[in-house]
């Protein structure tokens, strides 16, 4: 049998154990809650309630349950308040007389999913930097940009090894940006190894900070952090807290996007908005598994760690969107009722739950198409689309254009691409609690962050001219 068959196929089974054990946290989370304060939890489902299931077990007055339809993952919590029937036969297992629990108390069930993915996140992150350490990387670049000739001009040859800038040590691409960032049209000295001999040039950013250098990392291994639990419990804290701040950031730039498609609706292609996100850029979990099962080839389990971290708070943060049958529905509702002194009225809020679950269920449709769509045409293969992209760049360079760069700005703070930050930008939406549909996530033609169009050869190189934000 073909190697790279049984690796392919042990990659997407990797994603789906991932996946789910994402689910079971979030789910867990909902009924140990739940059950603390006393709720019934007559079933704890894993897969769409829909369809046949399997019984697995029973425990707690709950009945456990795996349907075939693995896409997501529910407690049913009839006291919540929530979508869910009322009814014995509904669930197939005996009810105990209805409780009224205080709003605080629903509150803290609606929300424990998505605080169990953001602790699962967390200690993660925290068991990472306490075991392997931090990554080490060595920054070269694997050539200068013809375009804004000041590295070239200066002596700057492909494969230096940039050790540090001025007095300040780099450790990554982002480093490099960062201090050339800092001294726009100010004189930097480069503190560079050639062949394993330091050799130190002087060269000007211009007035964007850029000096035409593209940059690519080298992994070297971990090294140990030299600091207290405490302290890397801090740093864990710290480390989550810029990467859930980038998928907010890139949320809202989709937001954006989904805006300016909208608002262009029926006109011409050429006067369309840039950066416009329509449906058929809406990708969800298997658009997630192909890009999680291509790390789990290379068996960069470092990546791999990052992207589960990454998965888990896209969950969660997608959770709190306020729609129906999302936990921000719930704690919408809640919200209602605490405002109005009483909840809202059983047919309305059945009415809108009803008609919420059917635009996810449509949305999960739309998705679902264009994410076998994208795996049949191969668009999801981001490291061939760079691999083309990079071929063509070379024949643009054979008849003797010049290339110009990707002008497309980063955002300020977002991070730039290297092997430290392959994980997908987009943050895309993992479904979870009562049929949670993955939430769309733009693709768009080249989104990965291996894409830089100033790499030549390698997939993961980025440029101090013209450096695109991992989002």
């Amino acid at each position: 049998m073909n190697l790279d068959f049984v690796m392919w196929v042990l990659a997407w089974l990797l994603m789906i154990g991932i996946i789910s054990l994402l689910v079971i946290v979030h789910e867990c989370g909902h009924f140990l809650v739940a059950r603390f304060f006393g709720f019934q939890t007559p079933v704890f489902g894993i897969g769409l309630p829909v369809g046949p299931h399997i019984v697995v077990g029973h425990g707690w007055g709950t009945q456990f349950r795996i349907h075939y339809a693995l896409l997501g993952g529910y407690v049913a919590i009839p006291e919540l308040g929530d979508e869910s029937q009322v009814d014995a036969e509904a669930y197939g297992v005996p009810l105990k007389p209805f409780k009224k629990f205080p709003i605080w108390q629903r509150a803290l069930v609606a929300f424990a999913g998505v605080g169990f993915n953001i602790l699962f996140a967390y200690l993660i992150m925290f068991m990472m930097l306490m075991i392997q350490g931090e990554p080490t990387y060595q920054t070269f670049t694997p050539g200068t940009i013809d375009s804004n000739p000041i590295a070239k001009n200066a002596g700057v040859k492909a494969n230096d090894v940039i050790v540090s800038i001025n007095d300040e040590k780099v450790n990554d691409s982002n480093d490099v940006v960062s201090i050339l960032g800092k001294h726009k049209s100010e004189p930097v000295t480069l503190h560079l190894l050639r062949a394993d001999k330091p050799i130190d040039i002087t060269l000007t950013p211009n007035e964007s900070g850029k000096v035409g250098m593209m940059l690519d990392v080298k992994p070297l291994g971990f090294k140990q952090i030299e600091k207290s639990p405490p302290e890397i419990a801090v740093m864990a804290g710290d480390r989550l807290g810029k990467l859930t701040g980038g998928m907010l950031q890139a949320l809202g730039m989709m937001g954006q996007g989904m805006y300016n498609w909208a608002t262009h609706i029926g006109q011409p292609a050429a006067k369309k908005a840039e950066n416009s996100v329509g449906p058929e850029n809406m990708h969800g979990i298997l658009a997630v598994m192909k890009l999680g099962a291509d790390i789990a080839k290379e068996q960069d389990w470092n990546q791999l760690f990052v992207f589960t971290i990454l998965i888990s708070m896209d969950l969660a943060i997608v959770n709190l969107v306020p729609w129906p049958a999302l936990d921000g529905g719930h704690l919408a509702f809640m919200f209602i009722e605490l405002v109005r002194g009483k909840p809202m009225g059983e047919r309305a809020q059945g009415e809108i739950f009803r008609w919420g679950l059917l635009s996810l269920l449509l949305l999960m449709v739309v998705i679902m198409v264009n994410d076998v769509s994208a795996l049949v045409t191969g668009k999801l293969d981001y490291k061939a689309k760079a691999k083309q992209a990079a071929q063509e760049k070379a024949k643009e360079e054979a008849k003797g254009k010049t290339p110009t760069g990707d002008e497309t700005k980063a955002p300020e703070g977002a991070a730039v691409p290297s092997d430290e930050t392959k994980a997908p930008a987009e943050g895309s939406a993992v479904p979870s609690e009562e049929t949670k549909a993955p939430v769309a996530v733009p693709a768009g033609e080249t989104k990965d962050p291996a894409n830089a169009t100033d790499a030549s050869e390698n997939t993961d190189k980025t440029s101090t001219d013209a450096p695109k934000g991992a989002k």
